[in-house]
């Protein structure tokens, strides 16, 4: 993985931004494109962006460490807008031109095949970033992301993003951590997919990495989990069916228990036992 230096390296040579005014704020859209005041959705002022900062800040790892200069920047270059749900972010083999910062809402992640078929990497949440990979490697983006929920956003503008990582290099690492976090998920779905040998033991695993970030009651691991069938199985490269009759023999066997919504798992080294799987790496534990 590259290093904060080999990053910067990357992308030295650019020029900084000039300052900018409200009025360039008004007029930049999320895509990248100017278009007039009127024509953009529910456009947020630069005073209503100070009022709510502690809500960005205190949200994802990119702000981790940031000196108050740093923050007064980002907050100067950064547009936000309010988007629908069911609303297409960001599509698959499209050129990077924004880094946006999911302030609230959720977003699908997925990918799609040649025949049509989605692959649903996952949800992502407050303080999730969307399109860093390809914002720094210059490449067009190997997933889409379109909001599950109503969503507030800041975006801005690759070069914009780029030029801020030079002149803040604590941002630089944050970045590459950043990147390196999303690497080890992408390995642990690898190896859930790759060396499970059926659909209910990918989705004891798919459980069990959820469990990760659940809440720990006396009851057991909680999971809130708002995917349907469907598209838990869209994770798993499974069918609904396959899903609900996992699920169910889960159930059968005490293994889960179900609350609409919410998804409780007695015992994590039970159900990975029933399955045939080890236990699960937390994905979002950077390696020691």
């Amino acid at each position: 993985m590259h290093s904060p230096f080999l990053i910067a390296d990357r992308i030295k040579g650019t020029p900084l931004p000039n300052s900018r005014g409200a009025n360039h704020l008004k007029e930049e859209s999320r895509y990248g494109k100017r278009r007039s005041v009127d024509e953009f959705p529910m456009l947020i002022t630069r005073e209503k962006m100070r009022d709510d900062a502690n809500q960005l800040f205190r949200s994802g790892g990119f702000f981790k460490g940031l000196s108050i200069q740093a923050k007064s920047d980002f907050a100067l270059l950064a547009t936000r807008f309010h988007c629908s749900a069911a609303e297409v972010l960001i599509r698959e083999e499209e050129a990077p031109e924004n880094v946006l910062f999911l302030l609230d809402g959720k977003v699908n992640i997925s990918m799609n095949s040649s025949d049509g078929r989605r692959f649903l990497l996952g949800v992502a949440g407050a303080g999730d970033i969307l399109g860093i990979t390809s914002a720094i490697s210059g490449t067009s983006s190997e997933i889409g992301a379109e909001a599950r929920y109503p969503c507030n956003i800041d975006s801005l503008r690759r070069q914009d993003f780029l030029d801020f990582l030079l002149r803040h290099p604590i941002a630089c690492q944050n970045v590459a951590r950043e990147l390196s976090l999303h690497y080890t998920r992408a390995c642990a779905r690898l190896r859930m997919l790759g060396l499970t040998s059926s659909a209910s033991s990918r989705l004891a695993g798919l459980l069990l990495e959820w469990c990760c970030s659940g809440r720990q009651t006396n009851r057991g691991t909680q999971i809130h989990c708002d995917l349907t069938h469907q598209e838990i199985g869209e994770c798993l490269g499974a069918s609904r069916e396959t899903v609900t009759r996992s699920l169910n023999d889960f159930k059968n066997h005490n293994l889960i228990e179900l609350h609409g919504a919410i998804i409780t798992i007695p015992n994590c080294d039970a159900l990975a036992s029933y399955a045939g799987i080890g236990a699960m790496p937390d994905p979002f534990s950077p390696a020691a």
